[in-house]
């Protein structure tokens, strides 16, 4: 790869040479170089569109070799009798029967595998068979009720950048295809030897930089709910499998809203840990810059429920963790905090400053308010204004771009399979004349004050922009804490995202709501995601009432495009803490659910 990097440059530079010394050489030997020149780009040409028919040829290939497997798999579960009664069990139902030995491992396997590709069919979910399941699960039947973990039998489902022994972990890049992880990562490790059986991978937008589900090798992936609609991302298989019953726990991943936008968009719990609690390493992200450790990925939880996102939390904050991941600290699972019945002090807040959110999300908001008001919990307002606009614009999108697409050039310079993911290793690259006038016109046309912000930021220069970009993160970071710590607060209810699932599509242009999770990134507070309600036919009334919603800017007037025939999609609220807190977070999102899902179940 680099060999040929250098030669393409060579030829590049060579063409421009030439250009600049045609003007002074005598007709006949300029006309020679010229005609030098055109044979050379030519055939820098010719090459250039053999690489990308080889390379489209080979994720065609590895797309068709994930449909195989799911085959095989299909066959293989006819030989058996499959008791699909056990898929409707909730997580505690399931533990509880594996745990006793009601009900084998394997037969819950089986279960959940004919599942996941029955929900497949309808959502494109699943990139991979996790082939050595079957075996695994096995193991499990012939241990002793002594020997049995806490997640005994569990069946997971992984994100397809879940690092898993001899599977390639590809990012939807076609240049990572079968490179095969030499190990499986630690996290992983730790949730097997706890019982865990992985037995599917699910797809990712090329690249992890969007919400929009989709690339080159695996293709779209669609909504449980609704076919016409996203399932959000980066963890967007993830959302489907789960939503659509094909999974009951699932580990994604999250950098600025990954494992939390697909749960508001598809009706499950999730949590983001804080950076640290549960680690990242053995995973494969090829667009994390390299030693960008400002906002830093983390692993989190996506479950049918909360209990499954605490069970899994528990479970996982162990020595079987800790031994294998040397940087995470040796905290367990605080149980006295997750089950204290000390009333809390809670902020709330509806509007980030970036965006307003749909109706349906305020009132979701505000239903959730009131439920925990009603347990005894003192709510207070907690205005985040302008201070997710400057950690989404200022700190996180620059960051996401600081090294000014250097870690794409490689695996895109013969992919374009993929146009959100070019369009965005195009705007790392622009200079920042570029970025200034696109951000003029944007400013002119849609008055988009997000979009205007992040284009206004100047491309990466010295490793001393560096430096100063991470004093600027510590100091937003230490006044967030501040503000924080005045309101006396323990936790902090608010959005997930300003809408329900977009139809597909309109998901690539909606970056922005994503201020609504990458805030919490940018302080490294955990926060997580309970579904509390669906959205109703009046909510898509006062949508297009522009006194509810004015809709004054080009992503809120896509929101409220995507209102129409949104009725029955869930709606989600997040919970953020301060760093280290998740149990606290999760005692709130299982009071809030608790209370709310028999109401939610009936609408």
């Amino acid at each position: 790869m680099a060999l040929q990097n250098t030669a393409l440059e060579f030829c590049e530079t060579l063409q421009t040479t030439m250009q600049d010394s045609i003007m002074i050489l005598t007709p006949g030997v300029g006309a020679a170089l010229l005609a030098s020149c055109a044979t050379v780009m030519s055939g820098l040409y010719m090459y250039r569109r053999q690489r990308k028919q080889e390379l489209r040829l080979k994720m065609e290939a590895r797309g068709q070799r994930a449909k195989r497997d799911m085959e095989e798999l299909r066959r293989e579960l006819s030989k058996h009798k499959i008791q699909m009664d056990l898929v409707q069990l909730s997580f505690q139902q399931l533990q509880e029967a594996l745990q006793t030995g009601k009900v084998k491992a394997t037969d819950v396997l089986r279960a959940y595998q004919a599942k996941a590709l029955e929900v497949n069919n309808k959502t494109n979910a699943i990139t991979d068979v996790i082939k050595s399941a079957s075996a695994h699960a096995a193991k499990l039947d012939a241990l002793s009720p002594d020997q049995r973990g806490p997640l005994h039998g569990i069946p997971i489902s992984l994100k397809e950048t879940c690092g898993l022994k001899s599977l390639d972990c590809t990012s939807g890049f076609g240049e990572l295809i079968d490179i095969p992880m030499k190990e499986d990562s630690p996290l992983v490790q730790a949730l097997k030897l706890k019982g865990a059986v992985p037995f599917v991978r699910t797809n990712i937008p090329q690249g992890m930089r969007s919400f929009a589900c989709a690339n080159g090798i695996f293709g779209v992936t669609k909504n449980p709910h609704n076919p016409s609609r996203g399932p959000g991302g980066s963890s967007g298989g993830e959302g489907a499998m789960i939503g659509g019953q094909g999974s009951i726990l699932g580990v994604g991943s999250d950098i600025g809203g990954s494992v939390r936008i697909p749960a508001c968009f598809c009706g499950l719990a999730s949590l983001k840990p804080t950076c640290g609690r549960i680690g990242w390493l053995g995973n494969f992200n090829p667009g994390t810059v390299n030693g960008q450790n400002i906002v830093i990925t983390t692993d989190g939880p996506m479950g049918r429920d909360v209990t499954s996102v605490v069970q899994f939390m528990r479970a996982v904050l162990a020595p079987e963790l800790w031994a294998r991941e040397p940087l995470v600290p040796p905290l367990p699972f605080r149980q006295e905090v997750f089950t204290s019945k000390r009333p809390l002090r809670i902020g709330y807040y509806i509007h980030n400053g970036c965006m307003q959110c749909v109706p349906a999300v305020e009132r979701a908001v505000l239903l959730a308010k009131t439920v925990l008001e009603s347990q005894g919990h003192t709510l207070v307002k907690f205005d985040v204004k302008p201070k997710a606009l400057y950690a989404f614009s200022n700190i996180f999108m620059p960051l996401l771009m600081a090294d000014n697409g250097e870690c794409y050039e490689d695996l895109l310079r013969y992919d374009d399979s993929c146009d959100l993911m070019t369009m965005f290793f195009k705007l790392c690259k622009a200079p920042y004349w570029t970025r200034y006038l696109l951000a003029k016109i944007t400013e002119l046309r849609t008055f988009d004050p997000v979009t205007v912000e992040v284009l206004n930021q100047k491309p990466s220069g010295p490793v001393t922009d560096f430096y100063k970009k991470t004093i600027d993160v510590q100091e937003f970071q230490q006044q967030f804490a501040k503000e924080w710590k005045k309101l006396r607060l323990d936790v902090v209810l608010c959005p997930g995202m300003p809408t329900a699932a977009p139809i597909a599509g309109n998901d690539k242009k909606l970056l922005n709501c994503a201020s609504y999770t990458a805030l919490w990134n940018v302080v490294n507070y955990p926060a997580g995601i309970v579904p509390v309600t669906k959205v109703t036919s009046s909510d898509v009334t006062k949508t297009f009432d522009p006194a509810c919603f004015p809709a004054d800017t080009e992503t809120e007037r896509i929101m409220r495009e995507d209102a129409c025939g949104s009725e029955g999609l869930p709606v989600a609220v997040q919970v953020a803490g301060l760093p280290y807190t998740e149990e606290m977070v999760l005692r709130v999102m299982a009071e809030l659910e608790a209370a709310i899902t028999p109401k939610l179940d009936r609408l």
